[in-house]
């Protein structure tokens, strides 16, 4: 394992100050574990297209900001129809390479979101390093 992986593992907890950690300061965090697929599904479209962006580990949103720009971008998400979402970190996934992470790499973070009127929350992945012009998924928007 390499020295930034090992320093992420050990020191994200510290840094995501957003987020509960149940871990001991005399015991290291297990590793993430690659997280189940949604268990909700997303909603669907009227042209049967196959959803993606933010639905799935592929195709994250990139808030940057660390856990407050992620806070900020679930605190203007709407349902459809203007829905105030909720939301719970269910916790992060899916390792990779980022130059905009302290330790060169990073996890996504993974959220159930629902508003009033949907059927069951849906699951979306999101990336506190990078910021790339996030925009709603399919079945939100953005106010």
């Amino acid at each position: 394992m390499t020295t930034s992986r090992l320093a992420m593992l050990f020191l994200m907890p510290v840094l995501a100050t957003g987020c509960a950690s149940t871990a001991s300061a005399t015991r290291p965090p297990e590793p993430a574990e690659e997280k189940p697929a949604p268990h909700g599904e997303p909603p669907p479209r009227e042209d049967g297209a196959a959803l993606g962006y933010g639905y799935s580990s592929e195709d994250p949103i990139h808030v940057g900001g660390g856990v407050n720009g992620e806070h900020e971008y679930l605190e203007h998400l709407r349902g459809p129809q203007g829905q105030k979402v909720r939301y719970e970190r269910r916790g992060s996934c899916c390792f990779f390479e980022s130059p905009d992470s302290p330790f060169g790499s990073g996890l996504l973070d993974v959220y159930d979101v629902t508003y009033d009127g949907l059927e069951a929350p849906v699951t979306l992945y999101l990336n506190m390093y990078e910021r790339k012009d996030p925009r709603a998924p399919e079945g939100f928007r953005l106010d």
